[in-house]
């Protein structure tokens, strides 16, 4: 898959939208799999400093989902826990939105704000770790452990 990704994001789009090969792979994901537009997937993109580890916010307004999306582009083949701690921190920062807007760049700001509303109007959120590589046996114990945190709150 990786190959793949790779080859796509070599594409004009890619090259001239985003600045590195991070953020074109979850520009590559927002597209295909969850199936945006150009100005849609654009529009998403929080990555860069300070980013609070989030490197996109999709809203869904038909299922009424937030999606909070951390992506690593890894050509290797297996990827430590480091990344799945990076997903709990951005758990961890959604719980207080005035806190976290204070340290955001500006494009997650923007998509405090409106997560902040979805939120108020009852949407679920959804944090996805996405990769290329596959997980440690160590990224996958911590990846159920924070599952299981997560869903109890």
């Amino acid at each position: 898959m990786y190959t793949k990704i790779q080859h796509d994001i070599q594409q004009n789009y890619y090259q001239e939208t985003y600045a590195n090969d991070g953020q074109r792979f979850v520009a590559w994901y927002l597209r295909n799999i969850h199936g945006l537009d150009v100005v849609e997937t654009k529009d998403c993109i929080t990555d860069g400093a300070n980013d609070k580890q989030i490197d996109a916010v999709y809203i869904n307004n038909q299922d009424s989902t937030i999606y909070i999306i951390q992506g690593k582009f890894l050509s290797c083949e297996y990827m430590d826990a480091e990344p799945v701690r990076e997903v709990l921190s951005s758990w961890i920062l959604i719980q207080d939105l005035n806190q976290l807007q204070e340290q955001a760049n500006q494009r997650l700001k923007i998509k405090i704000n409106e997560i902040s509303n979805a939120l108020d109007d009852g949407y679920e959120i959804c944090f996805e770790l996405i990769t290329t590589a596959v997980l440690s046996e160590q990224a996958q114990a911590d990846a159920e452990a924070y599952r299981k945190k997560i869903s109890d709150n």
